[in-house]
This record gives C-alpha cells, sequence and structure tokens, in this order.
C-alpha cells in the first residue's frame, strides 16, 4: 500500500502531532520532455518518467515511447527531480532547473555488475519464517524511545511516497477532455492517471476501467488500476489484476505492487515474500526501500538495518535510504549513529523537511544532546522560519545542551517557542514548552497560563494535564490540582490502552538468522 505522512505522534504516543506538509502556493504548470538511452544510444522504451518535488513527491508521471521519448506538463515547484525507472537498469535522478525542461538526455545504466547489485551473490543473512505479536517482541530504552521508533518506522516509509493534488484546472481541462472523447482510451486513461496520482484512487478506478476495457494490453493503465483498486480497499481485484500482468512479464514493479496490495490486505508474510522478489528481479532504490521499510514496520529491526545498507552502497546518496537507516538504528537503541545518518540525510538535500523531523523527534525524545542535531536543527529553522516544527525542535535541540539547565540559553529558546506559535497559533507542542520553561524559572503563574493554552490546542495530551497539576500544587491550589491529576490519570490509561491495541495490530516478524535459531524481532 502507498502510505502518506500522517501526525508524528497521534497514533502511538498522542503526545505531539506530526507536522502537516506545508501547501505549495502560486504554482505554474511547464512541460518537461527529453529522451531516455542506454549507454550505447539505443532509446529506452516503456521507461516510467516522474517528476518529483524536493520531498520525494510525484508531480507528474509517464512512460517512455518506441523511440524513448517522454513528455509530460507538471505543476513546478522550487525544486523539482526527474526520477526514471526501469526494470534491469539502475535508477536516474536528475535535478532540473529552469533552463532544463526541455529536451533532457537521460542515461540508464544496466544492472550487470556486483557492484551495482545485490546479485544475491550477497545473499541476506536472514529469513522472515512466521508472524508473532507485539507481546513477544523486545524493544530498547524508555518507553518514549520505544513509541518514537515506531513512529520513525512507520514514517520512514512514507519518504517519497506522497503524490501531490495538482491543480483544479489541469482537473477540470481532464474532464473536459472526457467529455468530448467518452469513448477513448487517452482521455479516460489521462483522467484516471491523475485521480491516481492526487490519491482519489476510488474515483480513479471508474476512467481506468473504462481504459481498460479500450486497451486491455496497455500496461501502465493496468498498473495504474490496480493501484487504484489496492488504495480503496478492492484487494481481491488488485492482487487479481496483477496476477494477469506478471503471468505476461515477470516484472519486479508487479511484485513490488503485489507486496503493497498484500501489506494492505493484513497478509504481511506474503508481502514481505514479494517485496524480496522485487529486489531479487531488480534492485533498484525503490525496491530496496520498500522491502526494508516492510521489515522495519514488521519490527525485524536487525533485517532492515541490513536491506538499509546493502541498499545504501548502491544508492550511497539516497536521501531516504539515509532516513530509514537512521529508523533502524534508532529502533535497535543505536541513537548516536541513527542521528549520524539523518544528519547526513539532511545534508543532501537541505530543502527537504523531512530528515529534519526525524532528527528532531529523535532529540525530542533523548535526554542527551544527539550529535550533529543542534547544528543541522538550527539550518531548519534558519531556512523555513515560518516552519512551527523547525523552531519547536531547535528550541529542544537547545535545552538538551551539554550545559547546566542555568547557562543554556533560556531567552533564545522562549524566542523559538514564541515563533512556532506566531506561525500556527493552535501549536500544543510549543504551549507545553513554554510551561516547563516557566516552571524551571519558578514562574508558577506563567506556566499554568502556557499549559492551559497547550491543553485549549489539545485536551488529550496527558503530559499537558499532569504537569498543570504540578504548578497547580507548586502554586497552592491543591484542589485543581487532585482535579489535573484525575484527568491525567484517564488520559494515560487511555494511551496506554490506544498503544497496546496498535501494537496488537502490528504483527511482528519471526526471523531467523543464519548459523542461529529463530528469534523474535528485536
Amino acid at each position: 500500500m502507498k502510505f502518506t505522512l500522517s501526525f508524528l505522534l497521534v497514533a502511538i504516543a498522542v503526545v505531539f502531532f506530526m507536522p502537516p506538509v506545508l501547501p505549495q502556493a502560486n504554482l505554474t504548470m511547464r512541460v518537461v520532455g527529453g529522451v531516455v538511452r542506454n549507454p550505447n544510444r539505443v532509446p529506452v522504451s516503456g521507461a516510467t518518467v516522474r517528476v518529483e518535488n524536493s520531498d520525494g513527491t510525484t508531480l507528474g508521471q509517464t512512460s517512455t515511447e518506441d523511440d524513448g521519448k517522454f513528455s509530460l506538463r507538471v505543476s513546478t515547484a522550487k525544486t523539482l527531480f526527474l526520477r526514471v525507472t526501469k526494470s534491469g537498469f539502475r535508477d536516474s535522478l536528475l535535478p532540473l532547473t529552469n533552463d532544463s525542461f526541455l529536451d533532457l538526455q537521460v542515461t540508464l545504466l544496466p544492472v550487470q555488475s556486483a557492484s551495482d547489485s545485490m546479485q544475491f551473490d550477497d545473499k541476506p543473512s536472514f529469513s522472515v519464517s512466521g508472524i508473532t505479536d507485539w507481546t513477544a517482541a523486545g524493544g530498547h530504552g524508555s518507553d518514549a524511545s520505544l513509541r518514537a521508533s515506531e513512529s520513525l518506522a512507520r514514517d520512514a516509509r512514507t519518504l517519497g511516497g506522497s503524490p501531490a493534488v495538482s491543480a483544479k484546472e489541469s482537473e477540470d481541462a481532464l474532464k473536459a477532455a472526457l467529455v468530448r472523447g467518452p469513448a477513448t482510451f487517452d482521455a479516460n486513461h489521462a483522467l484516471g492517471s491523475f485521480y491516481v496520482h492526487a490519491r482519489r484512487l476510488s474515483e480513479a478506478i471508474g476512467p481506468l476501467s473504462k481504459a481498460f476495457e479500450l486497451q486491455p494490453g496497455n500496461y501502465e493503465n493496468s498498473y495504474e488500476l490496480a493501484q487504484a483498486y489496492e488504495g480503496a480497499g478492492e484487494h481481491d481485484k488488485a492482487r487479481e489484476l496483477v496476477r494477469q500482468l506478471l503471468s505476461r512479464e515477470d516484472r519486479a514493479d508487479l511484485h513490488r505492487l503485489l507486496g503493497d496490495i498484500e501489506e494492505s490486505a493484513n497478509r504481511p508474510l506474503i508481502a514481505e515474500r514479494e517485496y524480496e522478489r522485487a529486489v531479487q528481479k531488480d534492485p533498484s532504490e525503490e525496491n530496496y526501500f520498500a522491502w526494508a521499510g516492510d521489515l522495519l514496520v514488521h519490527r525485524a529491526v536487525e533485517p532492515a538495518i541490513e536491506i538499509f545498507t546493502t541498499g545504501l552502497r548502491v544508492y550511497p546518496r539516497s536521501e531516504r535510504m539515509l532516513a530509514g537507516l537512521g529508523a533502524a538504528l534508532y529502533a535497535n537503541g543505536q541513537y548516536v549513529a541513527a542521528a549520524q545518518r539523518v544528519c547526513d540525510a539532511a545534508g543532501l538535500n537541505p530543502s527537504d523537511s523531512n530528515p529534519y523531523l526525524f532528527l528532531g523527534q529523535m532529540q525530542q525524545f533523548s535526554s542527551e544532546p544527539l550529535p550533529c542535531a543542534k547544528e543541522k536543527l538550527a539550518r531548519f529553522a534558519r531556512e523555513q522560519p515560518e516552519n512551527p516544527w523547525a523552531n519547536f525542535y531547535y528550541a529542544v535541540a537547545l535545552s538538551r545542551g551539554t550545559e547546566s539547565p542555568k547557562t543554556v540559553d533560556a531567552h533564545e529558546v522562549e524566542v523559538l517557542l514564541e515563533k512556532a506559535i506566531q506561525s500556527d497559533p493552535k501549536f500544543a507542542p510549543a504551549y507545553l514548552q513554554l510551561g516547563i520553561l516557566f516552571y524551571e524559572r519558578g514562574d508558577s503563574a506563567k506556566a499554568i497560563e502556557r499549559y492551559h493554552h497547550s491543553i485549549t490546542a489539545d485536551p488529550n495530551v496527558s503530559e499537558a494535564h499532569f504537569r498543570l497539576a504540578q504548578a497547580y500544587r507548586r502554586a497552592g491550589e491543591n484542589a485543581k490540582a487532585a482535579q489535573e491529576f484525575q484527568t491525567f490519570d484517564r488520559l494515560k490509561r487511555s494511551e496506554a490502552a490506544s498503544v497496546e491495541q496498535h501494537r496488537r495490530q502490528v504483527r511482528q516478524f519471526v526471523v531467523v538468522l543464519k548459523n542461529s535459531p529463530t528469534t523474535a524481532p528485536k
């Protein structure tokens, strides 16, 4: 299944929100075109061409023709990349500039040497043999760190997988084209493809099904129809269609899609097999990432580290592979190494928020300063001053400094938290941290005021009620303190029950290591 960015800790830790993806403004439409060839200058047909923005969001997608040429219209953004993929070739990722939208010349290198891929001479040192309950799985660190690792594992799978909703004008134009030619393949496919990339998958089924009736042999339309079925929860139809396509041609992208379908249908063991087959067929960056991410979500932490690491040997400049490895290392209790990998990811593309958000979450749940976190989060706040999470996480990093509480620049922390609130007046985490800051200064009145603001923004965060109770008790208002402690106890029980329910829903892989007995996941 395709995952989209969700709230970072609402589902797991409940305490803080996942920062929303900031909307893109003032988009204009541009034509991107060119030709794809192999190193011998032979055109490559059937290659998938995507235009992505800085966070991996797909803005447009097409396939190369028989002559290797492609052309598509996309909504432009500040930073764009062209990603070209095809089974049997290494992925190509090119930055686009104002001078390089047309007549792009892309060379795809075939996967043929041991240095290019796993080739399964470098076979994995594990196999997944079964599934167990969460209660059989171990964890590292405090409960807060464990919850953070679960959230990071979930969010790692979203990297590069959040398609953008195109401009309304594009949808209107596609609908108008369909009215003019309701029985034409191109009009039906174009509108259905638009809905797939906008994640309006139920709406995509109608036009894509009509296009399928008109041209059942068109691979791109069939693939997107299977995606639409999967996203709409019609797993049987999606599975049947993909298996039909596999009977015609055994392709890696079909095995990956079948893995998505089985994962969505709550058949994770079958999904894991399909993700592995995808890597066996085509060790592309996308296939490595899908397999490793699936292992991590199902708490097969050490195998996930192995596959992320193998993928990074082949794709050392993959931002999401570095971030995914960081999430896996964090889940394994290797917090310093985890932070370093995420910092490396942030360094590859400073305009992308995702690695910074990963790093901020790691620092938030660590009582000690993490290497490179302060420097990277300072840049995050400097380059995105209107992003509340940028200011909040830099404030957190400053408060985790090696200095004693008296020497930490509390004024700068306060300014950053106030800036976060100015950007989002309902930003509960910043109000909570301001309350903590004032409480530590001995200013109970201001602390109580900020705790109340935090609770107004989000009344279901247990920590805010607990700290408000402490402040009331210090102020001598014992009745109010008792009431807040009662609310804290109720919310804490509710949070624990929600976390337990979620953990039971996430089925854990049982891993067999070479020359080792069967082990439950870490």
